[in-house]
This record gives C-alpha cells, sequence and structure tokens, in this order.
C-alpha cells in the first residue's frame, strides 16, 4: 500500500498544470476607452465635414431659423398693435428694439422722453410708432429725426480761410447728423457754392444745397474725389 501511495502522488505531479486564467480589464477603463474612441471618430467625422463646408451650412441653418423667429415675433408686435390703432396694410414697416433709451432720450427727447429698453420701434414712411409690447400700449406716435451721421468734406474754393470753418458750422446748425471729415483747399477758385451728392442716392441733397446757399452739381472736372464722405461742398466766394 505504501508504494502505491508514493506512485499515485508521482502521477498526480506529472498531470499537466491548468492554463492561466487571462486577467480581465475592470469596467471603468473599458468605458474610458469606449468614449476615447468615439470622440476620435467624431472629431475625425467634423474635421472632414468642416473641409467640405457643411459645418458653415448648419451653422447658416441655425441663424436663419433665429431670423425666422424674429420675424415671427415682429408680426406677433405688429397683431398686437393692430389691434389697438389702424395701421398700413400695403406696407411693411421697418421694425426695432430700443436698446439704449437713455441714448435716444439726448438724441431727442421729446419722442424718446418715456421709452425704456425692450420697447418696440415700428418705422413707416410718415410715421414712428414707439410701443411697448409687455402691456400692449402706444408711448409715442411722431417723427423720429435721423440720427444716422453724414459726412461732409468741405473744400474751400475762396481766398478766406475762414470759410471752411464758417461752412461748418452752417452744416452743423442745419443738420444735426452732420460731420465733417476732410476739410482741405479746392483746385480751383469758385464763385458759387457748389454740392455734390457723391454716392448719388442722397434725399435730402436738395435741402443741404438750400440750407450752404448752394447749387447741386456733379464732381468738377480737376477737383479729387474725397474718400469716405457722402457730400462734397465746395465753398464758393459769393454770399
Amino acid at each position: 500500500m505504501p508504494v502505491l501511495k508514493s506512485k499515485e502522488k508521482k502521477y498526480q505531479l506529472l498531470k499537466p498544470a491548468a492554463p492561466a486564467q487571462k486577467r480581465k480589464t475592470p469596467k471603468p477603463v473599458k468605458i474610458i476607452l469606449i468614449v476615447l474612441f468615439a470622440a476620435f471618430v467624431c472629431f475625425g467625422i467634423f474635421a472632414m465635414l468642416d473641409n467640405a463646408g457643411y459645418v458653415k451650412v448648419f451653422k447658416l441653418a441655425w441663424q436663419l431659423e433665429k431670423q425666422s423667429q424674429l420675424s415671427a415675433d415682429d408680426q406677433k408686435i405688429l397683431s398686437e398693435l393692430g389691434e389697438i390703432m389702424l395701421l398700413p396694410k400695403d406696407i411693411t414697416p421697418t421694425m426695432a428694439v430700443v436698446t439704449d433709451a437713455e441714448a435716444l432720450k439726448k438724441i431727442q427727447p421729446d419722442f424718446f422722453a418715456n421709452a425704456k429698453n425692450g420697447d418696440r420701434l415700428i418705422f413707416y414712411p410718415d410715421q414712428t410708432i414707439l410701443f411697448d409690447a409687455d402691456v400692449v400700449k402706444i408711448i409715442k406716435v411722431g417723427v423720429v429725426e435721423n440720427t444716422k451721421a453724414v459726412n461732409f468734406a468741405i473744400y474751400n474754393g475762396t481766398s478766406d480761410e475762414n470759410a471752411t470753418a464758417e461752412m461748418e458750422k452752417i452744416l452743423k446748425t442745419a443738420f444735426n447728423n452732420a460731420v465733417v471729415t476732410i476739410k482741405e483747399n479746392a483746385a480751383g477758385g469758385y464763385t458759387k457754392t457748389l454740392v455734390v451728392d457723391l454716392l448719388g442716392n442722397n434725399p435730402e441733397i436738395g435741402q443741404i444745397a438750400a440750407a450752404v446757399g448752394g447749387e447741386v452739381v456733379p464732381l468738377p472736372e480737376g477737383e479729387k474725389k474725397p474718400e469716405g464722405a457722402a457730400v462734397l461742398v465746395i465753398v464758393g466766394s459769393e454770399k
């Protein structure tokens, strides 16, 4: 019996060892690896789309959606206003939101005296409406002065050195939005004061000519066109 025991032990020692089990990757590490791989793939797709111009198209579609929502909002404001005031049906107004009421009060205190940020401005050709959409109330109806700056150039066509300063004073007194950006001597001498619409689309060019006692003409030959100005006034010696 002892001999048989020892053989059995020997046989057991010669049995092949069980294969070692592979170490399993912890689940949190697997999740992190999957997330990183997905992010890498997404970044690659984004880069390809961006190079092809599709990302810009997506952004544009978002901007157009925002604009259509604003238009719908403006239409809602017009509908509310139309319930309490007769509005022109054949004219589409220009609409804006008051964002700096205090600045507007300084520019035109009579019209904007009771304005506040968030109020709506509805512009028609013959009138402007200040409307509080929160309480559906008309604040003011009237005409808003043109507050967009008009850049003037003044050429002195006389021998009087003070002629340019005098003309600038006349312009700023007559037009609250006049800004003189260029002051030079004219290439030649002039008897009459001339007014040139440099952009060709100024509806007030006749009023400007009347205010300065001048005549509306094309740019005289020999005179250079001033850069950045909308209206050129060439001062003449006649008063």
